[in-house]
């Protein structure tokens, strides 16, 4: 069953009541919506986890605050366990992780899309779908709480885990993995969001400060870990690894108990990353509440809570506090009562179907010169495929982010791959899936007229080997004697292997070469790029058409074939901008060096912000995304209601020749110093027929309208905002005055 969505008008007017009951004006748009309709059986959970609080031992209390760690020992091949307590029905509890699927190491698992797809997609309902079907799949391996809501924003857009996240504007990101939490926690599966907070790297995170001021925090990397709790709630909250302001996150007092637990109302538990603990008394006493064990250097193990009990250097009621906030955590969403047991048959080919149906709704039309898409299989006689295993795999994401079994396998061996600092050909090091379906033989099915050929690296190379040059020429000659030429590109990166050097096509190196080579020998070039970070195109001006696929998972195949021949019209938009340059970047510097010790020195004009403010031109704007229909904005109002919210309401027409969705964009201009020229504030996603208008509405909050101030420490509304209506954050179609 599909989430039911209720009226925006409706929305606004609950949440804002809701917010103005629990803090001073101008309150917050996205205060959860069981603020309003589950504070009862909010509080019946609270007192039913005080009560078994009050009934357990002190050695029961202390092996809920520590979990298990071994992930050959652990139960279903997961992440971490905690033992329950049978005397008094307290079930155990198995996590794993879970960005793109499950993580078990043990158990097969659906490869679902990229997150930083899901994000593309800028669908919420998706989201939330995506969620629920992760979850399902979660349950029924035996696990009761999924790791895979990351959201940490794409200041570094060469971070090694961008693909785990979800893009660069905070609004964005924290709409969508709200929805994403609440689909996973629809279905008894307790969600985590992560990693809390300024992990915008991989350089470095295990000791790395990251140096934000106060007002950078909160109107950018925490505003989507506050979205995401406020309006879904989720059971946990995940400290990341480094140091935020010279205090390692998970012992940070100020961002775990006076931001999340103490403003935001956080209910839930805060969980440390792998490792991430670093103290004992300090960390708990700064807000910890469970330590996820590596099995090395650990601290919040039973003897040293006894240790720190016994000095007095930690309470037994911040004890009883933290074990009663996982208690609560698992009552609530149903965990306690209703554990998952294992075991279960999954329907492997229904979570395919969906994977490939996320994928279809992320892919995003960058270039699309002379319609070249969608192509008609009736007019090719001869198609060419060519490089990135089109004949046989996609890439997906390495590391944790990643499912583990099955890697259908991979390439035997990895050739003597060395990927990073890792070699050979593990889940972690080589995340290069098999599809039942590969692109080549998708296309042959769309296209049974045309002889479909491939060209590049094959199924017995090592999977990043560079093409030589024999490889190279017959690519280019095989381009030359067909009637299109596909060319299948792809940018590793995953957890571990380590930031990219550059946003330049790497692994193999030479990618850039291949395509430069088909295109000099054939004009209708297409590019299909998979990757989870933006990419630099050296060879735009040369192709006819690019589609940017992320990491498509194992629906892929299909879902790429389906988009080149216009079984779907895409309408993914970029959650992130794709740079003419790496020295465009506002990381870059003056040498692309990755700094240890990060300082947040652009402030808030980070993403779209930064090209904004620099009046320097993306490749592709952030929000950029194009369909083979075309879509027509008109009949702007912007409208004052009560609370200080604003109406801004418009027209989007479909005036092309087939049905497709646009998802037009509210962005304000804050009148106020610091502020960047323009920041999403709102959006919506509309499927229209041909010849079909449909009158849109985005309701603009006061929060929406507002900034830090640092003076009171508080929200300042500030009115008068400039509203532009947008297919992107630079295609702007109408303006007006807030």
């Amino acid at each position: 069953m599909q989430k039911k969505l209720w009226p925006a008008v409706a929305i606004a007017a609950a949440v804002s009541a809701a917010a103005h009951a629990e803090m001073p004006p101008p309150g917050l748009d996205f205060a959860p919506m069981s603020t309003v309709l589950n504070a009862f059986a909010s509080a019946a959970a609270h007192r039913r986890a005080e009560t078994l609080v009050n009934k357990m031992t002190i050695d029961e209390k202390l092996q809920f605050i520590h979990s298990e760690y071994a992930m050959s020992a652990v139960p279903g091949g997961g992440a971490g366990y905690i033992q329950g307590v049978p005397r008094l029905g307290i079930p155990d509890l198995n996590m794993v992780d879970s960005a793109t699927g499950s993580g078990s190491t043990n158990q097969p698992s659906t490869t679902f899309p990229a997150t930083l797809a899901v994000a593309a997609s800028w669908d919420r309902a998706l989201s939330w779908n995506f969620g629920k079907q992760i979850a399902i799949q979660l349950r029924q391996q035996g696990f009761g709480m999924g790791l895979g809501g990351g959201t940490n924003l794409a200041r570094e857009p060469r971070g090694g885990r961008l693909f785990e996240y979800l893009g660069e504007d905070p609004v964005l990101a924290g709409e969508m993995l709200a929805e994403r939490t609440d689909g996973t926690q629809s279905q008894k599966v307790i969600a985590t969001i992560k990693h809390y907070m300024g992990n915008e790297q991989e350089h470095n995170r295990g000791g790395g400060n990251s140096q934000i001021d106060e007002r950078t925090m909160r109107e950018l990397y925490l505003l989507p870990f506050e979205i995401a709790a406020r309006r879904a709630q989720p059971g946990s909250v995940m400290c990341s690894y480094n140091e935020v302001n010279g205090t390692y996150a998970c012992e940070n007092s100020h961002i775990l108990n006076d931001v999340l637990k103490n403003d935001w109302h956080f209910e839930g538990q805060v969980q440390s990353d792998w490792g991430a603990a670093h103290s004992t008394a300090a960390a708990i006493n700064a807000g910890l509440d469970e330590e996820e064990d590596v099995g090395s250097t650990v601290y919040l193990t039973p003897t040293l809570v006894k240790q720190a009990i016994a000095n007095g250097s930690v309470s037994t009621a911040r004890l009883d506090d933290m074990v009663e906030r996982k208690l609560y955590v698992m009552i609530r969403t149903g965990v306690m009562d209703d554990p998952p047991k294992g075991g279960a048959t999954i329907d492997f080919s229904a979570a395919r179907a969906f994977t490939q149906s996320v994928e279809e709704q992320s892919m995003v039309l960058l270039k699309n010169a002379s319609n070249q898409l969608p192509l008609s299989a009736g007019s090719l006689s001869r198609i060419a495929v060519i490089g990135g295993h089109a004949d046989a795999a996609v890439l997906t994401g390495g590391g944790s982010g990643n499912t583990r079994d099955p890697v259908t396998g991979a390439f035997a061996g990895c050739g003597g791959l060395t990927f990073g600092t890792s070699t050979g050909c593990s889940w972690w090091t080589n995340p290069w899936l098999k599809l039942n379906t590969p692109i080549v033989s998708a296309i042959k099915a769309l296209a049974p007229q045309a002889t479909v050929t491939f060209a590049g690296n094959s199924d017995q190379q090592s999977p990043f080997a560079a093409y030589t040059q024999q490889q190279i020429t017959q690519a280019a000659t095989l381009a030359a004697n067909s009637d299109v030429a596909i060319v299948v590109v792809a940018q590793p990166a995953g957890e571990d292997i380590g930031d990219l050097p550059s946003l330049g096509l790497a692994n193999p190196t030479n990618q850039d070469a291949l395509v430069e080579a088909v295109a000099a020998a054939n004009p209708h070039t297409i590019v299909v790029v998979e990757s989870g970070n933006p990419v630099l195109m050296p060879w735009k001006d040369s192709v006819s058409a690019i589609v940017e696929a992320w990491y498509p998972g194992e629906g892929g195949g299909n879902a790429i074939a389906n988009v080149l021949f216009g079984k779907v019209n895409p309408s993914g938009k970029l959650p992130v901008t794709f740079p003419m340059r790496d020295q465009d970047t506002p990381t870059w510097g003056t040498n692309g060096a990755f700094a240890a010790n990060p300082v947040y020195s652009e402030k808030l004009d980070m993403g779209y912000r930064w090209y904004d403010s620099q009046n320097i031109t993306p490749m592709f704007e952030f929000g950029y995304g194009l369909s083979y229909t075309h879509f027509a904005y008109s009949g702007l109002s912007v409208q004052h209601l009560p609370g200080g919210l604003i109406d801004v309401s418009f027209n989007v027409r479909n005036d092309g020749r087939v049905a497709g969705a646009e998802v037009p964009q509210v962005y304000l201009g804050v009148p106020y110093q610091g502020e960047p020229p323009r920041r999403l504030v709102g959006w919506d996603k509309v499927g229209l027929n041909p010849g079909e208008s449909r009158r849109v509405h985005v309701v603009v909050t006061q929060r929406m309208q507002s900034v830090w101030d640092t003076t009171s420490n508080r929200w300042r509304y500030v009115p008068g905002s400039s509203v532009y209506v947008g297919a992107s954050s630079r295609d702007i179609r109408l303006q007006g005055h807030g």
